[in-house]
């Protein structure tokens, strides 16, 4: 069985900088990389108004903050230059069939999990998955407003969903 760490793309500022969500999302990686360090890494993440306006795809940031914590390079699988969660998990696709990936350790914050797990079920049916939860460091409202638009969006993922099939 061949297993990966995928983690999910978030914001980072116009110089590259990661945000507080990108940070504990990398943390989360790093805790299970630490247990396991056979594991492969897939970051994901490209270029977008609402969250890297840099030239840089996001995925590629992420992989270097986590090798300067100390992940090898050779740990590390092609990034995905995704901008949105549904291309998080379809062009992934290539990634982890190539690899021979058959389980998947999902790394998100936990106002996306609803949605990372919607998503990610549905579009790798026979993929193992055990989600880890990044906690985010925000306030109570602003946590709330990511859970609001996450449930805004949810009603489009499942629509999304159904162009696989048909």
């Amino acid at each position: 069985m061949s297993i990966a760490i995928v983690v999910l793309g978030s914001p980072n500022d116009c110089d590259g900088k990661l945000s507080v969500i990108a940070h504990s999302r990398c943390e989360a990686v790093l805790t299970e990389w630490r247990k396991t360090p056979a594991l492969k890494v897939i970051c994901t993440g490209g270029v977008g108004e609402h969250f890297n306006t840099t030239s840089t795809p996001h995925a590629q940031y992420v992989k270097h903050y986590l090798m300067s914590k100390g992940i090898p390079k050779a740990s590390f699988l092609p990034i995905v230059e995704s901008r949105f969660t549904f291309e998080d998990a379809t062009l992934s696709r290539s990634v982890i069939k190539e690899h021979g990936i058959t389980s998947v350790l999902l790394v998100t914050s936990e106002f996306h999990l609803p949605r990372a797990k919607l998503v990610f079920s549905g579009v790798f049916p026979t993929l193992s998955f055990r989600y880890i939860t990044a906690v985010t460091p925000l306030s109570e409202e602003e946590l709330l407003e990511l859970e609001k638009h996450e449930l805004a969006v949810m009603e489009r993922e499942r629509r999304n969903l159904l162009t696989l099939t048909s």
